[in-house]
């Protein structure tokens, strides 16, 4: 055999175990998101705030229905009038698990930093953050979810509330 024949005869086996070798291989899922979230304060968190708002963006990389998440975001609490401390500023660091069940539905748990400080005091601190929570994601691109947050703020009072988060996940 010359060497052309051998050669094309090595390529063409070599491109048939590649491409019948990848439909068994499946790449990882990426998955970006941002929300627009509304808090509404539970326990001690309550009795100085009336709510929040604010938006988170992220991101997520895994296999089949499992995805490991980052985010970050900003939170302002408004205070009630007799809070001297002000508003409450929150940025929280977080990474994650999320699972996707059926039909669109998913739990999350999440882990991570809250970067705190207040509008009317040089107080700040950076404490131990939790969340969990679920949602579902439709047409394609659309998510709405409801979640709970803990954490313990600068005053050293542990503060929680439930989270309400709507908007856009694209998953590749």
């Amino acid at each position: 055999m010359t060497k052309v024949p051998k050669f094309l005869l090595f390529a063409v086996t070599f491109l048939f175990f590649s491409v019948s070798g990848m439909a068994q291989f499946k790449l990882p899922k990426v998955l970006a998101f941002g929300n627009f979230t509304y808090a509404n304060p539970t326990g001690d968190l309550k009795n100085n705030y009336n709510n929040g708002t604010g938006f988170e963006i992220g991101a997520g990389l895994g296999f089949g229905k499992t995805l490991l998440t980052a985010s970050t975001g900003s939170m302002k609490y408004q205070s009630v009038a007799i809070n001297a401390l002000g508003d409450l500023k929150v940025t929280p660091i977080k990474v994650g698990i999320r699972q996707y069940l059926l039909l669109g539905l998913f739990l999350n748990g999440d882990v991570g930093y809250a970067i705190q400080s207040y509008s009317k005091s040089s107080t700040t601190a950076s404490n131990f953050l939790y969340e969990v929570g679920g949602g579902i994601k439709f047409l394609g691109i659309i998510e709405l979810g409801v979640a709970y947050t803990g954490w313990q703020t600068p005053a050293s009072t542990n503060a929680g509330a439930i989270l309400f988060k709507g908007g856009l996940a694209i998953k590749l």
